[in-house]
C-alpha cells in the first residue's frame, strides 16, 4: 500500500528517520517511504507508478526549497516496488567525511569518485539497485553502471548489497570497515549500526540520536517546520 504522498505525511517521516541529520549531528540518513514505485517484474514505470513518483518528487522539491538554505538536501536514491529509498544528507558534512582516507581509499576500490559527490551518490544508487531482489530502479539522473570498473553484471546474477553504505551514513570508519570484513558478524553492540570498536562512544551516540529524535518529534508536533527543527540546535 502506498503511503499518502503529501507534505505533512512525508515531513513526519523525515522527522522520524532523519532528526540527527536535521540537527547536524549526523551527515546523512536513509529511510524507505512505503509505496509501489516500481514494477515487480522490472518493466518500465507506468501510471499510477509514474504518478506516485511525480507526486513524491514534488513533495521532496518543496522540502528542499525549505532546507537547502540550511545545507540539507533530500533525494530519492532508488525506486522499489516496496517503497522509495529516500536519502537526507548535508552535502558539505558528507563530503568532508568521505574525504578521510579511511573512507576514500575503501570507496575507491568499489569504483567511487569521492571528489564528485553527485556522481558518487549515483554510483551508490546504482549498486543498491543492482543488488535488489525486487526490480529496483536507480533514481539518480547521473546514474552510471555500478560495474563499469569490473566485469559487467548480467540479468541472472545476484549482486551483493553495497555494505559500504555505512560510510554514506556517517558511521565510524572502523565499524564500517569491520562490518564489511566480518560480514556483519562478531560485533560487540548492535544499535543504529553494528559496533566493533569504541563501544562506550557508540552507546553515547545512540543515546544522542534517540534524544534528538524524541525532541524533534515533540516540537514538530507542536507546529515547527523542518527548517525550524534544523535551526533548533544551532
Amino acid at each position: 500500500m502506498t503511503r499518502t504522498i503529501d507534505i505533512p505525511t512525508f515531513q513526519a517521516a523525515v522527522v522520524r528517520n532523519c532528526s540527527p541529520t536535521l540537527a547536524g549531528i549526523k551527515p546523512a540518513s536513509l529511510f524507505t517511504y512505503p509505496g509501489v514505485y516500481a514494477h515487480q517484474d522490472g518493466s518500465n514505470a507506468t501510471a499510477p507508478i509514474a504518478d506516485h513518483r511525480a507526486l513524491l518528487l514534488n513533495v521532496i522539491a518543496q522540502c528542499n526549497h525549505e532546507l537547502a538554505p540550511l545545507g540539507i538536501h533530500l533525494s530519492v536514491l532508488v525506486w522499489r516496488p516496496c517503497g522509495a529509498l529516500v536519502y537526507a544528507y548535508r552535502p558539505h558534512s558528507l563530503a568532508t567525511y568521505l574525504a578521510d582516507p579511511r573512507a576514500k581509499t575503501a570507496l575507491a576500490k568499489e569504483g567511487y569518485d569521492t571528489d564528485n559527490l553527485p556522481i558518487c551518490l549515483a554510483h551508490l544508487a546504482s549498486r543498491i539497485a543492482l543488488a535488489s531482489t525486487n526490480a529496483a530502479e536507480c533514481a539518480c539522473d547521473q546514474a552510471r553502471c555500478a560495474l563499469d570498473h569490473q566485469a559487467r553484471c548480467n540479468n541472472s546474477c545476484t549482486c551483493e548489497f553495497p555494505h559500504e553504505i555505512g560510510y554514506f551514513l556517517g558511521y565510524p570508519y572502523d565499524d564500517v570497515h569491520q562490518f564489511i570484513v566480518q560480514r556483519g558478524e562478531n560485533y560487540k553492540v548492535f544499535g543504529a549500526w553494528k559496533v566493533y570498536a569504541n563501544v562506550e562512544q557508540a552507546l553515547a551516540t545512540f543515546d544522542a540520536y534517540r534524544a534528538c529524535t524524541q525532541y524533534f518529534t515533540f516540537i514538530y508536533q507542536q507546529g515547527c517546520s523542518l527548517a525550524q527543527l534544523a535551526q533548533a540546535t544551532r
